[in-house]
């Protein structure tokens, strides 16, 4: 009798992990509605509402705009924020839009090179706030020109959150941020390569245009999916949830849109090439051409 119940305990053990992966996440409605949208939306976009450090400067003195540092509480501490910067730790964003203007206003995001400000970013716009921008090489594009920075950020009041959010959605998009993993998401061009010869992912994704795609080339093995057509194609996507998932575009901002984008429609376990192309090619691994 102990050996059969040993045995009943053993096959339980294994079967619980199967019926952990097959779990989902039941993703609203209003949050599949709302990124179709978002998927019209994104051809519209110049440049993908990423800005240059030199915009960024032109837009400072030439318009009211929202600075957005989305960094964490102790990098804040140690390298002090851009003046005028409101700073909300990105885990945090969705809780805290009562500390955002309207949903009109300009908002430039910033974290310290820009992968973190994309997903903030991507959040932002799918909650309606579509003047949402990300600045190009961050916190640290700001420090490597010698330009000011301030010890602390504003003190800003809390006001009311736009009524236009529909409450399920602003939850949702709060939940996914706050449940951020550790690394946001990205990984290494080094790492990557590594995964590709040892353990490939189940899906890569080149989220760039054709043009580029062609020239200078894609990483082998890669599938491409231009970011404009991306959300439209989503039936093509994977069915598996739980796939294993890398995009990458050139830099890492399209990337960064396409994999936060799976992660709000419930993918678990996509990341984004850190750096994009342009990485992998500085850690001198090779593209390919069709």
């Amino acid at each position: 009798m102990r050996k059969f119940l040993v045995l009943i305990l053993a096959l339980v053990m294994m079967l619980v992990p199967m019926v952990q992966a097959q779990e989902e996440v039941e993703v609203p409605e209003v949050v599949v509605e709302r990124i179709m949208e978002y998927g019209e939306l994104i051809p519209e976009l110049d440049h993908y509402n990423t800005v240059s450090l030199d915009d960024f400067i032109v837009m400072l003195a030439e318009e009211e705009i929202t600075i957005l540092d989305v960094r964490e509480d102790a990098e804040v501490e140690e390298t002090g924020v851009i003046e005028g910067s409101v700073h909300i730790p990105l885990r945090t964003l969705g809780e805290n839009l009562d500390k955002l203007p309207d949903q009109e206003a300009k908002i430039v995001v910033v974290c310290k090179g820009g992968f973190r400000a994309t997903i903030g970013m991507t959040a932002l716009h799918i909650l309606g706030y579509e003047n949402a921008f990300v600045l190009v090489g961050g916190f640290d594009a700001w420090v490597a020109e010698d330009l000011d920075v301030v010890d602390a950020p504003v003190e800003v009041e809390a006001a009311e959150v736009p009524e236009a959010i529909d409450p399920e959605l602003m939850e949702y998009v709060a939940e996914y941020l706050m449940n951020l993993p550790e690394n946001w998401g990205g990984v290494k061009a080094a790492d990557l390569n590594i995964e590709l010869i040892e353990n490939p992912p189940d899906y890569l994704y080149d989220v760039r245009s054709a043009e580029e795609w062609a020239d200078p080339g894609y990483i082998e093995g890669a599938s491409h999916v231009w970011i404009n057509e991306f959300i439209p194609m989503m039936e093509e996507w994977p069915t598996e949830k739980d796939a294993n998932i890398v995009i990458y575009c050139a830099s890492g901002y399209r990337g960064g849109i396409a994999s936060t984008v799976m992660g709000l429609l419930g993918y678990t376990n996509v990341r984004n090439l850190s750096g994009g192309t342009k990485a992998w090619v500085a850690a001198e691994l090779p593209l390919v051409q069709p």
